[in-house]
This record gives C-alpha cells, structure tokens and sequence, in this order.
C-alpha cells in the first residue's frame, strides 16, 4: 500500500469492527448513523449499465462480480424490489422482519422478495463471516473470502469468477487496490467484463485504469455521475479528507457545501465495447 493510500484510511472513519460478524445488524446501524447511502445512488447507474451490457450479451443470467460486497447488500438492491430505506428498517427496527437472529426468517425475507432472474453475483470480500450470511440467504451464489491485496487467488476461486460480464464495487477502493483488482481482472479476463467502480473521494483511480488499459480496458471518469457516499463521521474526519483532497487537486466544493463525502464513478470498458 502507497504512503498516500494508508494516509487516506487512517484519515477515514473506520467500519471494520462491523464487516465480520455472523450477522449484520451492527453493519446497518453503523452505516445508517452516517446516512451511508452510496449503494442506493449506485443502483440506477449499475441498472443502466446492465441494460446496455444486455443488448450485447444474450446469454443469460448476467454473472456480475461485486468486490467488497461484504453482506451483499449491492446484490439485495440490484435483484430485489427493495431500497437501501428498506433494508435499513428491516435489520434496525426492533420490530423489523430482519432484527432476528434467525437464518429462516432471514431466507424467507429474501426468498418472498420479487427477484431478478437475469443476474447471478458473486461475492469478493476478505471477510468471511459477511460472505457467508450473503451466501446462506440467497443473495450471492458464490463467494471468494480472501484478502487479495496480500493472498493469491486459488484455483477455485478463480473459477468462481470466470465468465463474468461485469466487475462492481461501491466503497472499498483504497482497501481494495489495484492488487485485487488486478487478480479479479486476470480471473475474468476471457469474458471481457466492463468495470464499473466508485470510489470514494480521495482515493484514486489511476492505478486500476492502468491496469485494466493492459487488458485492452478504456476508463473513462464519468464526473456527472459521481454520488454521495456518506456523512463526515467527525469534524476531525472532514479536515482530514478536505486536507487530503486539497493535496491531490480534487474539487471539495460539494464535500464542504453539503457534509457528505462523495464518490468518483469510473466505467471501464473494452474498446471494442467502448462506443
């Protein structure tokens, strides 16, 4: 990891005492606290990327990668009627359908939701214990539990990724670097899966871009699309990333106008696809 990289997480609130628990409960209360909102933004943008990936690809389900997916919460709003809102209540509410700590109330939670056929995800995240609720609900089909910035990708893992038509994530670059997405990319590559990213301000991009450009990718920053992700958790946060940000040459206008830190959207894609 750079001496940049490491700057940006010690400057960052840090979630990770709620990534890897048997349920997660403590990650949306957590994560509703600071108004965490990033997947709900994403979902309209990754929705349309997904129709334009349709017209190219017939087969179908589309198998779709989601790196740092932890309790696979991209996969329950991209295949389920449901919003970020939604699950928020159901797992935080005392009386929701998710407070349990119930593995069959939570998989006929998902099972009566009305689902998309059409999209099949597996899960990339080094935590375990994550990976497993989303697997044992039904929101993932496969996982891979490794830390890819420090281990390899074994052989099954690798197989679980082949054939993908598109590679997500919603806020773990920086955590995640170009390490990971390098070995999810290799895995992938035959497929020609597009990329589509955000990531959260002020981490960059330019790293995996090059990577992926190695690959015959084109990555374009697409700055009308970026979103919010969450709510400054401190004071001393908001100075520090402002501070970080201002070092990089980043534009902080929304970050200082409105509270919230915001995301970067990068779409990366063949360039035979780029058009």
């Amino acid at each position: 990891m750079s001496g940049s990289e490491s700057g940006v997480l010690a400057a960052k609130h840090d979630f990770s005492a709620t990534y890897d628990q048997p349920w997660p409960h403590a990650y949306y209360q957590a994560h509703l606290a600071l108004d965490y909102m990033i997947c709900d933004r994403a979902r309209p943008v990754f929705e349309r990327i997904i129709e334009d990936l349709r017209r190219q690809r017939l087969h179908r389900p589309l198998k779709i990668i989601d790196v740092g997916a932890s309790y696979g919460l991209n996969a329950a709003l991209l295949s389920c009627r449901l919003s970020l809102d939604d699950l928020y209540a159901a797992y935080t509410l005392q009386d929701g359908p998710l407070a349990t700590r119930n593995l069959e109330d939570h998989q006929a939670f998902f099972t009566h939701q009305l689902r998309r056929e059409d999209l099949e995800f597996v899960g990339l995240d080094p935590s375990r214990g994550a990976l497993g609720y989303a697997r044992d609900v039904g929101l993932i089909g496969a996982a891979v539990a490794e830390n890819l910035e420090t281990e390899p990708l074994s052989e099954t893992d690798r197989e679980a990724l082949r054939d993908a038509d598109l590679i997500i994530s919603t806020g773990c670059v920086g955590y995640a670097t170009v390490r990971t997405f390098q070995q999810v990319y290799e895995a992938a590559a035959a497929s020609r899966p597009w990329v589509a990213s955000f990531a959260m301000h002020p981490f960059g991009y330019e790293d995996i871009a090059a990577m992926l450009a190695g690959f015959g990718l084109v990555t374009t920053e697409c700055s009308h699309l970026q979103q919010r992700q969450r709510r400054f958790s401190t004071a001393q946060e908001r100075t520090s990333i402002l501070a970080l940000m201002a070092e990089q040459g980043m534009d902080d206008r929304l970050e200082r106008a409105t509270g919230y830190i915001y995301a970067a959207f990068h779409l990366s894609t063949p360039r035979e696809d780029s058009a």
